[in-house]
């Protein structure tokens, strides 16, 4: 289960978040560097897994490819998905070359086993913040630079999101979305990317 909060926020409010040190009682960590990612989304001709309101994503960071099936997101006000979520090491998007297990045979009933075709891209320079609660990591915080495109139209776009480590809970979520709304303005973003760039 995939749960995270998605926030709109301004490319110079993002650069302030990249230098915090400290979120009210959270110690913050930085990546070394960031990263650069080629997220393409693919579906079905007549779009069976937007029908179904699933996304199929393939992930290319450097050199490394990463397969993600992401189910419907139970969307709160706040801006807070909670959805199951599937990701294993892979490039191929055809659910029939993918290990044997839940994902595959949940992609197969989804789409049918038609041919799918990449539907839109998305562009994103990625600085990772790791979050820690007495040393122990509760959360990543993602701040999103890039570019959502969709055949000849693209969008460029700010964000910032909060996604949970095994050991964060709903309490941290909501404590560290105060600490950030504190630092600067926050707009809880009820969409995914996938459904932004379809929409283009």
């Amino acid at each position: 289960m995939e749960i995270e909060a998605k926030y709109t926020v301004s490319g110079a409010d993002l650069e302030i978040l990249a230098t915090i040190k400290q979120l009210g009682a959270y110690t913050v960590a930085p990546a070394s560097a960031p990263e650069l990612q080629e997220n393409t989304y693919y579906d079905t001709a007549d779009g069976r897994l937007t029908a179904a309101r699933h996304g199929l994503r393939v992930r290319r960071i450097g050199e490394r490819s990463l397969i993600t099936l992401k189910g419907p997101a139970d969307v709160g006000h706040d801006g807070v998905h909670r959805r199951a979520e599937f990701e294993f090491p892979g490039a191929n998007p055809d659910p029939q070359t993918w290990p044997h297990g839940v994902a595959r045979d949940l992609a197969l009933a989804l789409t049918g086993g038609a041919p799918l075709l990449p539907r839109v891209v998305i562009r994103t320079e990625r600085r990772v913040l790791h979050i820690m609660r007495d040393g122990v990591p509760v959360a990543e915080l993602c701040l999103d630079r890039g570019v959502m495109r969709s055949g000849a139209r693209e969008r460029p776009f700010t964000e910032v999101e909060i996604e949970l480590r095994e050991a964060g809970t709903a309490a941290d979520l909501s404590a560290l979305a105060r600490e950030l709304a504190a630092l600067v303005a926050l707009t809880p973003e009820l969409r995914s990317k996938l459904e932004r760039a379809l929409a283009l």
